[in-house]
């Protein structure tokens, strides 16, 4: 009997996700387990695998939107079950342009001269497919330069340049630019979709709504130094390593127990002070900016926060985060200090209210008690949403999360 593929629901308040690709062509032998879709929601990029072994049969086309479990497709038995499923079920085109016409595209940027295979699916934008018929060029035989191979505009511009008899030069010998010389030519196209338009709707949304204000000042991190390194040498054994992250995660934590004015949100005229804290830390494994959150990071000790961002960390690496993981956030950290940021304004996570920034650590001279010696100092800037959080509330919880930051005792 034929297996179903369907769109999981990966989290609580999920209701839909895109169907961005197949990884397998229509027909072609799967095992259970193996990969054979990806779909996106407006949150994450998740990999379908298949139920089972068989043949796929896919009835949905990259690009639609479904419900979530909605059937996308099936894994048939065997080959007669295929046919059946082909004569009772659509079959979907996703057969890829043959690679010898991709080569042979590639290499000479082909006019429209040879007629497409019929059925032929080509990737392309709808603005590539629209120039491509007004000036009469083949998409089978232009190479696309734009992600998984798609035709672009910039592509379309390429071969009708080719297509060009030469420009005789002007009898005054005077160097004239073509339009290629002198405008920008597109390098790729990314279409804003998925995570990225999430990325893109909420910092749009979230300077335009909150009126957002930064306050800086810094700490000083020998002793949460000493801590790090104490507890991960007394676990040297185990697999566990405590990160600065985690310290920082769970210094907020307990900060907000303090100041829980800044652990709220603006829903309509009202203002939701959130019992329960949850920190979101944000991250970006190549793709693209996410945020995952600690769920009750003030009930938890430092180990248990540890493996909590681990975990996180790992299903971010993975490609495997679900819905849940990126939702419910009542405050965020972002730390650049990886990539040697000293200082920085972060924009607060919308629908959240406050967002700490945290620089690199520092070696630098250091005034104290009138003597100067050497300092290793981490800076740190605090963006709230002033209409909510007044500044003497925002600066008395930044002090709060210095003073357990230079005495990390304070914090646990």
């Amino acid at each position: 009997m034929a297996l179903e593929v369907r769109i999981p629901k990966l989290g609580l308040t999920m209701t839909k996700a895109t169907l961005t690709q197949w990884t397998v062509t229509a027909g072609q032998a799967v095992v259970k387990e193996k990969i054979i879709a990806v779909i996106e929601t407006d949150k994450i990029s998740f990999e379908i695998p298949s139920p089972g072994d068989g043949l796929l049969h896919p009835t949905v086309e990259p690009g639609t939107t479904v419900a979530v479990t909605g059937l996308i497709g099936y894994v048939a038995a065997n080959e007669a079950e295929l046919t059946r499923l082909q004569k009772e079920h659509p079959v979907v085109s996703i057969e890829p342009v043959k690679p010898a016409a991709r080569e042979q595209a590639k290499g000479s940027i082909s006019v429209a001269t040879a007629v497409s295979e019929p059925g032929q699916r080509i990737k392309s934008s709808p603005l590539a497919r629209a120039m491509a018929k007004e000036h009469g060029l083949d998409l089978f035989l232009i190479f696309g330069s734009g992600p998984g191979g798609r035709i672009v505009r910039a592509d379309i511009l390429k071969a009708r340049e080719a297509s060009r008899p030469p420009t005789p030069v002007p009898s005054a010998e005077v160097a004239v630019a073509s339009e290629a010389d002198v405008l920008p030519r597109v390098a790729q196209e990314v279409p804003i979709k998925g995570v990225r338009k999430v990325i893109f709707e909420k910092m749009q949304l979230s300077l335009s709504s909150q009126a957002q204000l930064t306050l800086h000042t810094e700490a000083s991190v020998k002793m949460m130094t000493e801590l790090r390194r104490s507890l991960n040498e007394k676990r040297a054994g185990e697999e566990i390593k405590v990160s600065f992250n985690a310290i920082l995660v769970k210094g907020i934590a307990a900060a907000l127990k303090q100041h829980p004015n800044i652990n709220a949100s603006v829903e309509g005229e009202t203002i939701k002070i959130w019992k329960q804290v949850n920190i979101g830390v944000a991250m970006d494994l190549g793709h693209g900016l996410i945020v995952p959150k600690v769920r009750h990071a003030d009930t938890k000790s430092l180990k248990t926060i540890t493996q909590d961002l681990d975990i996180l960390i790992e299903k971010a690496g993975n490609n495997t985060l679900l819905f849940d993981d990126l939702q419910g956030g009542t405050f965020t950290l972002t730390n650049l200090g990886a990539w040697d940021v000293d200082q920085f304004t972060p924009i607060v996570n919308f629908p959240e209210s406050a967002i700490l920034g945290v620089g690199r650590i520092v070696e630098k001279p250091w005034v104290s008690n009138g003597e100067v010696s050497v300092d290793s100092r981490m800076a740190l800037s605090l963006t709230f949403d002033h209409r909510i959080i007044d500044g003497a509330q925002a600066a008395a919880f930044l002090k709060t999360l210095k003073d357990m930051i230079e005495n990390p005792l304070l914090m646990l």
